[in-house]
């Protein structure tokens, strides 16, 4: 019975492996940021075999969340794109404490809100980055207690995801700028391009109305000598009670209010405004932009749309640039002056978008590396080595194999600075982190700066004696470097002391507790004398 059990657990521990591994790839191969929570959260429901996941994004200052990916074969009362303000219920619940909760009987939890009817149990886990909630997974399922045991699967998915998160945010935030720089590389061949004023601005309008899925847009100038303004260019077809509007009164519509106040006017909704003049019936929201030249009011785009997505605050930062560059057009075309200039800022905006994706990719490396490194010394950072214990110690529990941690503390470093300077303390720090990154290059070990002037080994799959060789191999490069220390107590050279721990991870043990052995270890070979290693007593 105790062989089956065990059979079963290697099957269920392969099979979580794997599903790490095929999130982890469905993390590589999408740059954007739904489709890949969207493999993800399915990766997921067949794993768990489950009846509904999805992932939501938060934003814990404005307190909403947004869903970003959805897994559900069954009618739910949220969808992709669904938003609002975190309030109570499971999730509202893990993202103000940022712990998860596994729920076995919905029925018998006081903040359940119901989302699939019929669930009766839930497992939420927040997904941190940086110490922050950005986003929760949540998975729900028509059976009781479905989720036992796999609280520490969506945890391990949960960090995976937070990484991805962010990358792909940053790749956003990129990909919008290149969008920006294309937008108005087109912009400006268009107004280039036209032989006048009219066939510039018409050609400027039918992009946009394209680009933003407007049902109208259109240009109305100023008369200089008259309170209307006129219609210059339209894409679609402006009219007012059925009747075409060549020339708009300034004390008429939302247009007019824009025009007279010299602020861009945002209607979410125009049945709502008391300024609206209806044309179109189907026409849901407006936007009007100022259109200003060397700080005068020269005219206004309007524009109009049957849905209120065409104005998201991203576009409407982008369409307010707009009004800036058809100012530039309107200059550009009724002069005819500056062509050869704007020809070269175009020829440089093409450049640039032909290194675009080069840049979103060193950007996401970046990013990685950033991540995981010290500043300083440029090896593996606290936050790398806090992720790499648990993932190694879990490996370590999971396979019965020896774990060895290093705990290393530069002696007397304290008197270096003051008697140096922190630059020389900088610059020692560098040159001994870069000596003992090469002296434990064996692949799975983990160098990394623990704080200040402390560093930490992690040495899987190693005993103690294995231990004890690597901290020789450490002193010897460091003894190697021969670096000064005319303030030290005991030697005129940089030395070290070493704490050295070893065990096999059980149930009885955890990760500080093994942080604390080769501590104690840290601390014997300072009170011993300084520039020892010494071996944790409780080590095999």
């Amino acid at each position: 019975m105790n062989s089956e059990a065990g059979r079963v657990l290697e099957l269920r521990e392969a099979s979580d492996l794997a599903l790490v591994n095929d999130i982890a790839r469905i993390a590589l191969r999408y740059m954007e940021l739904r489709p890949m929570l969207q493999g993800i959260v399915q990766a997921l429901k067949r794993h768990l075999r489950c009846d509904f996941v999805d992932c939501a994004t938060l934003d814990m200052h404005t307190r909403m969340f947004v869903c970003e990916a959805l897994a559900c074969d069954l009618p739910s009362a949220i969808d992709v794109g669904y938003s609002c303000q975190i309030g109570t219920g499971v999730v509202g619940e893990v993202a103000a404490t940022g712990h998860p909760l596994l729920i076995a009987d919905t029925r018998k939890h006081s903040n359940y809100v119901e989302i699939l009817a019929g669930t009766r149990s839930e497992l939420c886990v927040p997904v941190k980055y940086d110490g922050e909630v950005v986003a929760i997974i949540n998975a729900e399922s028509l059976r009781l207690d479905a989720f036992r045991e796999r609280l520490l699967l969506l945890e391990t998915v949960a960090e995976q995801v937070a990484g991805a998160i962010a990358a792909a945010r940053l790749n956003q935030q990129l990909r919008r700028r290149v969008d920006l720089l294309s937008m108005m590389s087109n912009l400006l061949r268009a107004a280039i391009e036209a032989g006048n004023l009219g066939d510039a601005l018409e050609r400027i309008l039918v992009f946009v109305r394209k680009r933003f899925h407007l049902e109208l847009c259109s240009v109305l100038l100023a008369d200089e000598t008259r309170p209307v303004l006129l219609l210059k260019a339209e894409a679609g077809h402006s009219t007012l009670n059925g009747v075409a509007m060549p020339e708009w009164p300034v004390h008429l519509g939302i247009i007019g209010r824009a025009f007279r106040t010299g602020v861009a006017q945002f209607v979410p909704d125009v049945r709502a405004d008391p300024d609206y003049a209806m044309g179109n019936p189907a026409v849901r929201c407006e936007y009007v932009v100022p259109i200003r030249f060397h700080d005068r009011l020269v005219g206004l785009i309007d524009m109009e749309s049957t849905s209120v997505e065409s104005f998201t605050e991203e576009n409407r930062a982008m369409l307010a640039v707009l009004a800036a560059q058809v100012a530039g057009a309107i200059h550009l075309v009724s002069t005819n002056q500056r062509l050869s200039d704007i020809v070269r800022e175009v020829a440089e905006k093409s450049a640039a978008l032909e290194h675009a994706n080069a840049q979103l990719r060193e950007a996401n490396a970046t990013l990685q590396r950033l991540s995981n490194s010290d500043g300083l010394t440029g090896v593996a950072n606290r936050r790398r080595f806090d992720r790499g214990l648990r993932s190694e110690w879990r490996r370590a529990y999971r396979e019965h194999a020896d774990l060895s941690l290093l705990l290393i503390d530069i002696d007397d470093f304290k008197a270096y600075n003051d008697g140096y300077g922190h630059l020389a303390g900088d610059d020692c720090l560098k040159r001994i982190a870069g000596a003992w990154n090469r002296a434990t290059s064996r692949p799975g070990d983990l160098f990394a700066r623990y704080g200040g002037e402390e560093f930490a080994v992690l040495l899987p799959r190693t005993d103690a004696a294995r231990a004890l060789r690597c901290a020789e191999q450490l002193q010897d490069a460091l003894a190697a470097l021969a670096l000064p220390h005319r303030f030290a107590r005991a030697s005129e050279l940089i030395t070290a002391s070493m704490g050295v721990a070893t065990l096999t991870p059980d149930v009885r043990i955890r990760p500080s507790d093994f942080i604390r052995r080769a501590d104690r270890a840290l601390y014997v070979a300072k009170a011993e004398g300084r520039n020892r290693v010494v071996l944790a007593a409780d080590s095999p």
